[in-house]
């Protein structure tokens, strides 16, 4: 497999989109992982100052962005 090497710490924000991936709203096509499962995320692993909790959706924005789409690619 051709996985990337992730710089240390950024382990944190994939295994949280990895979490949250489970998350997404079935349906037609892939939808983004919702805001309120990101922040909910966010309380549980205890989150709380704003910088934390803003890096965190930031990389988690941008792997879902990134997922959706490679899934849109691959399915369209």
């Amino acid at each position: 497999m051709n996985a990337p090497q992730l710089r240390m710490g950024l382990e944190l924000y994939i295994t949280a989109f990895m979490d949250l991936n489970t998350c997404r709203p079935a349906g037609f096509g892939v939808a983004p992982i919702p805001w309120t499962a990101m922040a909910s995320y966010c309380d549980r692993l205890g989150l709380e100052s704003e910088e934390q909790r803003e890096d965190m959706l930031y990389h988690l924005r941008a792997l879902d962005a990134a997922y959706c789409a490679h899934q849109g690619k691959k399915n369209g």
